[in-house]
């Protein structure tokens, strides 16, 4: 129950942090009132955390990994035809973005500010990413050899992707702009998401 209990207020202290990251920015936020939002003691959260930079590299890190680890599994997943493999990225970045639509503008934001996250990206995805564009591009090559998709590396197939994701995100003042309620603004994304499918299959299929 001890160990229940002790894993419920970090997870609390967690997601205080997380939403007080993403609304007020990495300098504006106190760890006051990310103790005060997640309802512990200033005390309890330094024991658990010891610092905010501590805090925010852990939410970097965790959000990274949920990421991370099912596109990879996916992209190496050799039993699935590549161009399903290809769309399937696409969506589950997409929606990894639409779960959490203000994280694109804020890393954009901290990252000029903070190169410590750099490193930690590279220390985190850096390897895996290299053997995941390994073994997409050694398929691709293929593909092209057999006159069903069009020459592309698999760094570029990625960058793509990412780009016209995450482009959606930052965008979205203009959505709502648009949409001028939440139904229309969520069927603008969707179509968003219809539309880089059928963009990144243009570029890539003959």
């Amino acid at each position: 129950m001890e160990k229940t209990n002790t894993r419920n207020k970090k997870q609390q202290i967690l997601n205080a942090a997380e939403f007080e990251f993403l609304t007020n920015g990495y300098e504006a936020t106190k760890t006051t009132q990310i103790a005060k939002r997640a309802g512990v003691t200033h005390a309890m959260l330094h024991y658990y955390y010891q610092s905010k930079e501590n805090l925010f590299n852990k939410i970097f890190e965790d959000k990274i990994e949920t990421l991370k680890a099912p596109i990879v599994a996916l992209a190496q997943n050799k039993d699935i035809d590549l161009r399903d493999r290809i769309r399937k990225i696409i969506e589950l970045h997409f929606d990894f973005l639409k779960t959490y639509p203000d994280l694109p503008h804020f890393l954009i934001n901290e990252m000029r500010s903070n190169p410590q996250l750099i490193k930690i990206l590279r220390e985190k995805v850096g390897d895996t990413l290299r053997e995941t564009f390994a073994t997409i591009q050694t398929e691709i090559d293929e593909y092209v050899a057999k006159g069903i998709m069009k020459p592309i590396s698999a760094f570029d197939l990625f960058l793509d992707i990412v780009s016209l994701n995450v482009f959606t995100f930052i965008s979205l003042p203009i959505f709502r702009h648009i949409a001028y309620d939440k139904e229309k603004e969520q069927q603008l994304i969707e179509n968003r998401k219809k539309e880089i499918i059928q963009t990144i299959n243009h570029r890539i299929l003959k």
